[in-house]
């Protein structure tokens, strides 16, 4: 969690500032990531390179997971949807996305990161879901420093 995404701040400066730092929560969920990826999923986190956005919440995010080679790529950033929050929210309970969602997820998987790990932004995973046709716990929007495999193949 960052002060970009913190509910709690919605009008405020900081909410969706693409330079928005992580929050002290955000450390924290991050740092959880570190036993779910190394244990869970068998992954070398000194060895193995991850994929960032552009944003520094996304960098900070992959490096308090235990990543020590990070790769930034401009097609894992913020999607800008440019709608009202409340329109946002209204499309997303009907279980919708916006159009552009699964435009900037298509341009993703045309010209995708390498890695096998991705550390990216909620709008542009539910994109990518949406078009692999993958749900988990029927929200389109991840929660905070939620790990959702898709099957891409390189």
């Amino acid at each position: 969690m960052s002060t970009a995404n913190n509910r709690y701040r919605v009008g405020s400066q900081a909410f969706a500032a693409e330079d928005a730092p992580l929050l002290e929560q955000g450390h924290y969920q991050a740092l959880q990531l570190e036993n779910t990826l190394s244990d869970d999923y068998g992954i070398d986190l000194a060895n193995t390179p991850a994929a960032t956005s552009e944003l520094l919440r996304t960098q900070q995010t992959a490096q308090y997971a235990g990543f020590y080679v990070t790769r930034q790529y401009p097609q894992l950033d913020e999607v800008k949807h440019g709608m009202v929050l409340k329109e946002f929210r209204t499309l997303l309970d009907y279980g919708q996305l916006p159009r552009i969602a699964l435009q900037a997820a298509y341009e993703t998987l045309e010209d995708r990161p390498t890695e096998a790990v991705w550390f990216t932004h909620g709008i542009r995973i539910a994109g990518l879901c949406a078009l692999l046709g993958v749900y988990q716990d029927r929200r389109l929007i991840p929660k905070f420093c939620e790990i959702r495999e898709l099957p891409i193949t390189q």
